[in-house]
Formats: C-alpha cells, structure tokens, sequence
C-alpha cells in the first residue's frame, strides 16, 4: 500500500510540473483593451472559462479513484493529468484567439493532440 502511495505521489508531482494555467486565471492576463474582447465570442469563451474548473474538478476526482484502486493507478493518473493539460492549453489557446490580438504565447503553438494511454493504443502491433 505504501508502494502505491509512493507512485501515486510521484505521478502527480511529475506530470504537475509542466501544469497549464487554469482558464479563469489565463483570461485574466489578457487585457480587456483589446478591440476583440467585448466581441460576442469572446464573452461567450470568457463565461466558459468561468465554468472550467467545475469541469475539470469531475475528471480529477475520478482520476484520484482510479489512482487508489488501481496497481497502475499511477500510470493512469499521469495519464490523465497530462490530458488535463493538454485540454486547457488547447482551452486556453482558443481564449487567447478570441480575445486578443496580440500573438500567440509559444506555449500555446503546437499542442499536441490528446492519445490513448500505449496501453489501450489499438493501432500498436497491427
């Protein structure tokens, strides 16, 4: 049981470290002087942003399940956080492309897109 915590702890340590920022507070570095963000999109991104976390809040505690009943439950949640990450970055980027003019931040160019953990990888082997 240790040994699982152990991984556990670890998992969400590494896969942290790269961390997105959370929606609510990246639409907060965009500046409200921009002529784009009083447009109907962006509002309309701005009030998802709102609502991100709730979101977001659902899929971790089903991660930290995983995580405690599974042996590779490390694996697992790593896994997901990463996806966590990758999906606000994409959130993140459309944000930015709907309420600023000014160019992308690098860390919002070339996000990859979410895989399949290798273990449910179908395309492996075939």
């Amino acid at each position: 049981m240790i040994n699982m915590r152990w991984q556990f702890a670890v998992a969400i340590g590494l896969a942290c470290a790269g961390c997105a920022a959370q929606p609510q507070i990246y639409v907060q570095s965009l500046k409200a002087n921009d002529p784009k963000w009083q447009s109907a999109a962006c509002k309309a991104i701005r009030q998802q942003a709102n609502d991100y976390e709730q979101g977001e809040n659902e899929r971790l505690k089903s991660s930290v399940m995983i995580g405690l009943l599974s042996p590779s439950g490390a694996l697992a949640t790593t896994d997901v956080t990463n996806k966590q990450n990758v999906r606000r970055k994409q959130f993140n980027r459309e944000l930015h492309l709907r309420c600023s003019s000014a160019p992308l931040p690098e860390d919002l160019t070339n996000i990859p897109d979410i895989q399949p953990p290798p273990m449910l990888n179908t395309e492996r082997g075939s």
